[in-house]
């Protein structure tokens, strides 16, 4: 079924139909009515200690664990392990990442990194995430990249992305990493905050970081934020008042699909259409694909711009859930993964 720019596709419809061209018109493809993306988002949930069940129980959750976060992080590596991704007004999350690839020498799934700390002991990544992971992605690029799915060693990124429930859980985190640090890092975060709020043609690729070291002159401070402010009041890629960017506008570069699954209470997924940005229905039983940046270079269509944004809500002093977001995504398989 087509929705205009979303098509929608039972897993029986994803099999029996040459997708190919879907993307050239469509922005986003939604798998509906397959029951283990449920399962999927339940087997995560249970494994990071992020489900009522095992949070009764006394298990300490994936993100609440500094300990844990830090020897479970590859240094200078955004694509495996565990980090914590904070750019004020651009990135707002904590995650875990990992590959899953098939074995060179046998029909096995392999996973990179093969384990996690937790506590004092290391856990594998459970065969109910990553068995269905690999299963779907292999039956979307079989679907969409029906020319290529037999040739291209790839490989399926999974990114658990867990967010804050507030904007004040933003600025709690963004003061935290920046209280950390000394003079010159806590200067450099004041500089990314101004440069990430730079609106019109002040967010120019080099204009903003004029922009955000200017904002911290004394007698230039005041002016940069007037001129500022009347830049936020036409820019059309800014936020509605009451929401916050905390994933800034982009396209995923180094990867051919992503399927996104989440399980979200004020966090929302917008795309880019003819200048204006439309939602994507991302929820715990379906999983939206987009086309990402290596997508046309493989006979698909242009990739599709999205952001993220956190709407503010009361607090009427209740438990918020966990927003959470599972991002599936082809990607090329590293060297070391083909020769093992």
């Amino acid at each position: 079924m087509n929705d205009g720019p979303i098509a929608w596709l039972t897993p029986d419809e994803l099999k029996d139909r040459d997708s190919s061209r879907l993307f050239c018109s469509a922005s986003a493809l939604v798998l509906h009515e397959d029951k283990r993306i449920r399962q999927l988002v339940e087997s995560t949930f249970d494994w990071l200690g992020l489900a009522d069940s095992t949070a009764r129980e006394g298990q300490s959750s994936f993100p609440t664990n500094l300990l844990d976060l830090a020897r479970n992080h590859h240094d200078a590596n955004m694509h495996l392990g565990d980090m914590v991704r904070f750019a004020p007004k651009s990135l707002g999350h904590i995650a875990r990442k990992f590959l899953i690839h098939p074995s060179a020498t046998n029909s096995s799934l392999q996973v990179l990194p093969a384990t996690f700390c937790s506590g004092n002991r290391r856990e594998s990544v459970p065969r109910e995430i990553v068995e269905p992971s690999w299963s779907l992605m292999s039956e979307i690029v079989a679907s969409v990249l029906p020319r290529k799915a037999g040739s291209l060693a790839y490989g399926v990124e999974v990114d658990v992305l867990v967010y804050g429930n507030s904007s004040s859980d933003l600025r709690s985190l963004h003061s935290l990493l920046a209280d950390s640090a000394g003079f010159w890092s806590r200067l450099g975060h004041r500089v990314d905050a101004s440069k990430e709020d730079a609106a019109g043609f002040l967010s120019r690729r080099g204009i903003r970081d004029f922009f955000g070291i200017a904002s911290q002159i004394p007698g230039l401070r005041r002016p940069m934020a007037a001129l500022n402010a009347r830049m936020r009041v036409t820019d059309e890629h800014l936020s509605r008042k009451g929401s916050q960017v905390i994933g800034c506008a982009h396209i995923d570069e180094t990867k051919y699909l992503t399927g996104l699954i989440g399980r979200r209470r004020n966090v929302e997924t917008q795309y880019l259409r003819e200048g204006h940005w439309f939602p994507l229905p991302i929820s715990d039983d379906s999983m939206v694909v987009v086309p990402s940046g290596k997508a046309m270079a493989v006979g698909s269509g242009p990739a599709t711009l999205h952001r993220v944004l956190m709407h503010d809500v009361s607090d009427d002093g209740e438990a918020l859930p966990q927003n959470l977001t599972l991002s599936l995504a082809v990607v090329d398989l590293p060297g070391k993964c083909l020769a093992h």
